[in-house]
């Protein structure tokens, strides 16, 4: 039987009401999918089975990347497109396929479509990776890595060959339950990394921070922000993360900065519009 050239790999955990849309954008696409369960109580698995998925059983240890990782193993294909249940796909098979047989790159850049509550955005994520080539790395905001933990060569797929759709932050709700996980995730990893003491990677750390400091900003937890940012910065001036920081920094306290001078002007406004003598309740002051 000839090896699969594209598989798709979820991990999945009480997504039974997300996951049947996703498994039917996928199917022309890939050749099989293989879908792992990290302990769902609801009908995932069942789910997952019905639309023909291959379907393997894990427990969840608060890390994306082992997920990740053991959820492709065992997987056959040349290529792995790494998808979540609020992802929907859209492609075109047979131009696809002949990007994948044709590039050297052992990872490469989707276009990501996203759905906010604040507005539709778009970013480009390494969402397609050969397996024998490169692994995942992180506890949170996992990245793909070679064997010796550099980057992989990358290439990109075009926007009309493959894109996703991300449903994942639709409502303002969503976006704070994600950020508040993803604090917790990144608060465990830098603990992990300041028990390694002297022996920790200083990037590791640097980039660690960087994405903490925007998850506080995504949970508008504003003040922890500016925290994690000025840490960075003292610590790793020079970085890539730190003008990454300093520019992230600087957009927290405009924020801020506005926040403060409408709440000012607000004020001045109630008080002009007081009659002379009246208090702040509207009553006559003593």
């Amino acid at each position: 039987m000839a090896q699969p050239l594209l598989a798709a790999v979820l991990i999945v955990k009480d997504e039974a009401a997300m996951l049947p849309a996703c498994l039917e954008s996928l199917a022309g696409v890939v050749d099989e999918i293989h879908v792992h369960d990290t302990g769902s109580i609801d009908r995932t698995p069942a789910v997952a089975a019905l639309y023909g998925a291959i379907v393997t059983h894990g427990s969840w240890h608060d890390d994306f990347s082992a997920a990740r990782n053991e959820a492709r193993q065992g997987c056959p294909a040349t290529w792995i497109l790494a998808v979540d249940a609020d992802h929907r796909v859209t492609a075109d098979p047979g131009a696809l396929r002949r990007l994948l047989a044709a590039v050297t790159a052992e990872a490469l850049l989707v276009h990501v479509d996203g759905a906010h509550h604040a507005g539709p955005h778009t970013q480009l994520e390494a969402r397609l990776y050969r397996p024998d080539s490169v692994s995942w790395t992180g506890r949170v905001h996992e990245r793909l890595v070679g064997p010796d933990s550099s980057a992989p060569v990358q290439g990109a797929v075009p926007v009309s060959t493959l894109r996703l759709h991300h449903l994942g932050h639709a409502t303002y709700a969503d976006r704070i339950r994600r950020a508040s996980r993803n604090i917790a995730l990144g608060k465990l990893t830098l603990d992990e990394l300041a028990a390694q003491g002297t022996a920790a990677d200083r990037q590791q750390i640097a980039r660690t921070l960087l994405d903490l400091g925007r998850d506080c900003i995504a949970a508008e937890q504003r003040q922890q922000a500016v925290d994690t940012f000025a840490l960075l910065l003292e610590l790793f001036p020079g970085t890539p993360e730190w003008s990454q920081a300093n520019d992230a920094l600087a957009r927290v306290m405009v924020e801020v900065c506005h926040d403060r001078f409408c709440s000012t002007l607000v004020d001045q406004l109630q008080a002009a519009s007081r009659p002379p003598g009246a208090g702040r309740g509207g009553g006559q002051e003593p």
